[in-house]
């Protein structure tokens, strides 16, 4: 047999082994993992050079913003970003114009999706308050559903109503039969509302923005996590919470884990890098949702993170303008900030400082994802049968972040100067090498769309 692609001399990671060995990869699947290369033939080569080879990441939480917001970012710019960081999937969320709501919607983002996308994709709906379209949604190929609690009445999009615990019982029932997950942003609105209420009463400057985790106290999280929790248990239903936040969320999380209560969670690095103390440098830079919190929280959640109590590491890339980040009020600024191009690196930084072991990089990353989101084992290993989606890392490589770097139309990253040590060198999709050194060297539309009840 020649193979497509040979990937020798590498140092193979799993969740639990480091082992010397080569990749065979034919028609973009892994056709044979192995000790030695010798005497075998292929169109392509690449020498590892004894560097580490991880199964490619996926990340269940990205915003790039296509259709309808394409002056933020689009599916071509935010994959080549999540190329240069060594993720292969990427999840898209479904507040986009017009949003996932209906399989109409879902074709038109899946067509832009198929002609852009440097790396696989997944493709969310939103929670839908209408029973009848949740069939017709997983049929067309959603990879989950997303109930946004975060966002005001006015701000949903025309049509869409957030479902009472009556009806979100039901339309949690109805996902649970298909086995799909439902997909969390816990904040609890009323509070917020009434915190943020309270402090422009208050007269706090405009540009405090201190007063934004104020605004979003734990409680809130705690408030939305109970909620979901109680609808988990009443329908069957998986719930995996993004972007946790707060000790106090972890702490919750475990106890409803130890009842039986099917719930997983994520955290982005931006929770557990940054804290409240950092708004006066970075001010809009880093105003998220939900709130970036205290000293306190960053550090449960990278403790958690890397025992394993947190299962995923998901970004919530989340592009916007300079304008719409850093010439508003604090409680105008939109929320979000880049991360796909910048996570693996941050991970494999700490791996090098001893904080985290190359092993759960790749538990969090591309393991668990995969199984909690049905893709595994197509995706989160390297073992024959799997997707060919690899990522070599140089683990020496010392290196400095910089706005010019980021291949989101987004330039601004508020990891701008930081110093890291790791640095993916490769990153390989469905067995095409699509970032080689930093350079975007694939083609828009290699990517393909990946769901839990695809065949393969």
């Amino acid at each position: 047999m020649i193979y497509d692609l040979i990937v020798k001399n590498a140092k193979i990671v799993s969740p639990d082994s480091i082992t010397d060995g080569c990749v065979f990869v034919k028609d973009g699947k892994i056709a044979a993992v192995g000790e030695s290369a010798e005497g075998a033939k292929a169109q392509k080569i690449v020498d590892a050079g004894g560097k580490y080879v991880l199964p490619g990441g996926v990340d269940v939480h990205v915003h790039f913003r296509d259709p309808g917001l394409t002056y933020k970012e689009d599916f071509s710019t935010g994959s080549m970003a999540a190329a240069a960081g060594g993720i292969t999937t990427v999840f898209d969320m479904p507040n986009v114009q017009p949003p996932t709501l209906s399989v109409e919607n879902f074709q038109i983002k899946k067509k832009i999706a198929e002609e852009k996308s440097y790396v696989n994709y997944g493709i969310y709906a939103y929670l839908v308050n209408n029973l009848d379209q949740i069939d017709g949604l997983i049929d067309a190929g959603v990879c989950g559903f997303k109930w946004d609690l975060s966002t005001f009445d006015w701000e949903l999009p025309e049509g869409y109503y957030l479902p009472d615990n009556n009806e979100a019982a039901d339309i949690f029932r109805a996902i649970a039969k298909h086995d799909y997950v439902v997909t969390v942003h816990a904040e609890d609105m009323e509070l917020v509302k009434n915190y943020t209420e309270h402090l422009k009463e208050e007269g706090r400057d405009e540009k405090d923005f201190y007063s934004h985790v104020e605004a979003r106290p734990d409680i809130v999280e705690l408030s939305a996590l109970y909620r979901t929790f109680v609808l988990s248990e009443v329908s069957g239903c998986r719930v995996h919470i993004t972007h946790l936040t707060s000790k106090r969320g972890l702490e919750l999380i475990k106890e409803f884990q130890r009842k039986g209560t099917p719930v997983t969670s994520d955290v982005g690095p931006a929770w557990f890098t940054f804290s409240a103390e950092d708004y006066e440098k970075f001010g809009g830079g880093i105003r998220v949702i939900p709130a970036i919190r205290y000293r306190k929280d960053s550090d449960a959640l990278w403790k958690g993170l890397a025992s394993g109590d947190i299962e995923v590491l998901a970004t919530d890339h989340a592009p916007h303008s300079n304008d719409e980040k850093f010439n508003r009020t604090w409680w105008d600024t939109l929320p979000g900030t880049i991360g796909v191009q910048t996570s693996l690196p941050i991970l494999l930084d700490r791996v090098n400082k001893g904080e985290i072991t190359i092993n759960r990089v790749v538990d969090c990353m591309a393991a668990q994802p995969s199984k909690i989101f049905g893709l595994y084992p197509r995706k989160g290993c390297i073992q024959p049968g799997a997707d060919a989606d690899l990522t070599i890392v140089d683990m020496e490589k010392e290196w400095t972040v910089t706005h010019e770097e980021m291949y989101s139309k987004t330039k601004y990253t508020p990891y701008d100067g930081f110093q890291l040590k790791g640095k993916p060198v490769m990153t390989i999709v469905m067995g095409s090498i699509v970032m080689e050194d930093g350079k975007i060297v694939g083609k828009p539309g290699h990517g393909r769309m990946v769901n839990p009840k695809q065949e393969w």
